[in-house]
């Protein structure tokens, strides 16, 4: 889990938790050919199996009641025979996948609800040092991401959801975007015609979609004897990253002179570069690159439970009107006691809690969050 050390009594409460939810939630409607997928899971030790393989959704839930596991992943790929070793599946194509988290966005509130928990004893720090508790364990970052954060991280799963439309061509149909149940999007785009790329293709997808690499001759800036020159390229500048960049610039296929000046006052070919990469910065998305890259990766199963935060990750039909803390909370409201390792609060399921006590009675989905958090352990003396 997030945290080492947390009571066995924690364990077994999250275990319970969970079973009763997939046990109650028998369906996964957004997970097909499931013959041909590679599952795997994260046990509460830590531990990670792969390489299992089902039949049908039935199978699937009856190895999750059975097991419990912390964490729950299918491949992006399509097997002949996916329970083999990795060499022996018979690869069939995969599904483009990307991930996008609200820890690299570099939002300021971040660090206000951030938390620094020991790998050790679970204490919880005021900074990230050595455990001030046990002298002996690493602080982990823990965040509780805010409102604000939720905002920043849903703008750019649309800055992402654009490119893949009107820089890809890939139709809307083809693209499910999940809220990955912690802190970020995922999104799934099961287009057949994409579903054979390699992983060379999937990487330069990468760099287009982040702004890696973009000439300053894409847009008709050339280096020359005199400094540069200027000639826009013949197919115009008003699609995909070369409109991208004009539009920023104020430029249109008729402004080659407002073009040099801006070359020129940006201190010439070497100081529009430079512009250049603000501005592809500014614009790109921070996806996951070794997530979209690789061709057999596993992740997260939808409708399965974030191990991070209890939350669900959910389909997200609406970027604008979804509520990653209510749409994914889904987990029993009955009350438990917790002891709390440091004061806080919280809003889930629309409701916000303002929790102070070491001792304090809350409903089953705030205990889960919590302690998933490593921010809390069960009490069961109350």
């Amino acid at each position: 889990m997030n945290q080492i050390g947390n009571p066995t009594e924690s364990i077994d409460f999250l275990r319970e938790v969970f079973r009763k939810y997939y046990f109650e939630n028998k369906y996964f409607p957004y997970l097909y050919s499931i013959e041909k997928r590679e599952f795997g899971y994260r046990k509460f030790d830590s531990l990670v199996v792969r390489h299992l393989s089902f039949k049908n959704a039935g199978e699937l839930v009856a190895e999750l009641i059975r097991n419990v596991p912390l964490d729950v992943y299918y491949s992006n790929a399509y097997y002949g025979l996916p329970s083999n070793p990795i060499n022996e599946k018979q690869w069939e194509g995969a599904d483009l996948i990307f991930d996008i988290d609200i820890k690299d966005l570099n939002i300021p509130c971040f660090q206000d609800h951030s938390y620094y928990i020991c790998n050790l004893c679970g204490f919880v720090n005021s900074d990230q040092k050595v455990c001030i508790n046990c002298n002996k364990g690493k602080t982990l970052d823990i965040s509780i991401p805010c409102k604000k954060c939720f905002i920043a991280i849903k703008k750019e799963a649309a800055k992402l959801l654009d490119f893949l439309c009107s820089d890809l061509g890939i139709k809307e149909t083809f693209i499910e975007i999940f809220f990955s149940g912690n802190a970020g999007f995922h999104f799934h785009v099961n287009d057949p015609n994409i579903r054979n790329l390699d992983s060379n293709s999937r990487s330069n997808v990468t760099d287009y979609i982040i702004g890696n690499g973009f000439m300053c001759e894409s847009i008709g800036v050339r280096k020359s004897r005199n400094g540069f020159m200027i000639k826009l390229p013949k197919g115009g500048i008003m699609t995909g990253w070369r409109k991208k960049i004009a539009s920023n610039l104020g430029i249109n296929q008729k402004s080659e002179l407002k073009l040099k000046h801006i070359v020129e006052t940006s201190g010439g070919y070497e100081g529009f570069r430079n512009e250049i990469n603000k501005i592809t910065k500014k614009f790109g998305v921070h996806i996951d690159g070794p997530v979209t890259n690789d061709i057999h990766r596993i992740f997260r199963l939808p409708g399965s439970i974030n191990g991070k935060s209890g939350l669900i990750k959910t389909k997200c039909d609406d970027l604008e009107s979804f509520n990653p803390t209510n749409d994914a909370c889904m987990l029993s409201d009955s009350e438990v006691c917790i002891n709390l390792k440091t004061s806080l609060k919280i809003n889930l399921k629309n409701n916000n809690f303002r929790l102070d006590n070491t001792l304090e009675k809350v409903p089953s989905y705030v205990a889960v969050y919590l302690i998933c958090k490593g921010l809390a352990t069960i009490n069961k003396n109350n």
